[in-house]
């Protein structure tokens, strides 16, 4: 089990969990990756981690432990990211902590009426434009999924909604791979 008061910490960051009870959950989650392990269901991604030692059975990838040290060792300690105009928006590292809107909401509070309703993509284009303008607010994400687009490719509608209504950094959520390299002509109305 583990403990969630743990030793104090030495700098001002905020943590729920101390040094110990990360560890203890990064070892669980090694255990899980390399005992039960995941399904991956992009073909290529699975060739990819079975060419760098994993062993996979189906849909199901169980990955050993020493590739999960050695993607870490690899990982970069920091990464920055810029907005549209080029200009720096993040420098991701160590303790540092970065704000944005949530994503994928069903429903909407309409600020007109004061009713709650299935959300459109004028919601998507209306939450990306107010977190454009608020400076506090790092990076954007669609805020709703919006029930007036084709189902299949509500992805692509919140992508080019929220590329037409913010600079700012924009982290897009998408079932599929086909959603990251769609053409612009996918997202035409119904």
């Amino acid at each position: 089990m583990i403990e969630t008061h743990g030793t104090s910490m030495t700098s001002a960051h905020y943590a729920r969990l101390g040094q110990q009870e990360c560890e203890k959950i990064h070892a669980a989650s090694v255990e899980i990756l390399e005992r039960i392990g995941v399904d991956v269901h992009d073909e290529n991604a699975r060739d990819l981690l079975v060419k760098g030692g994993a062993k996979s059975d189906g849909l199901r990838v169980r990955i050993p432990e020493y590739m999960v040290r050695r993607a870490l060792t690899t990982a970069p300690s920091a990464l920055t990211l810029y907005n549209r105009n080029g200009n720096v928006a993040m420098r991701a590292s160590g303790y540092k902590s970065y704000y944005g809107g949530g994503s994928d909401c069903l429903n909407a509070l309409d600020h007109r009426t004061g009713m709650r309703r299935r959300a459109v993509l004028s919601d998507v284009k209306d939450a990306a434009t107010l977190m454009d303008a608020l400076p506090e607010i790092d990076f954007v994400m669609s805020a709703f999924l919006p029930e007036d687009v084709d189902p299949r490719l509500y992805d692509r509608y919140q992508m080019e909604v929220m590329l037409n209504n913010t600079t700012k950094p924009i982290v897009f959520v998408t079932p599929d791979f086909e959603g990251c390299v769609a053409p612009d002509r996918s997202c035409r109305r119904n």
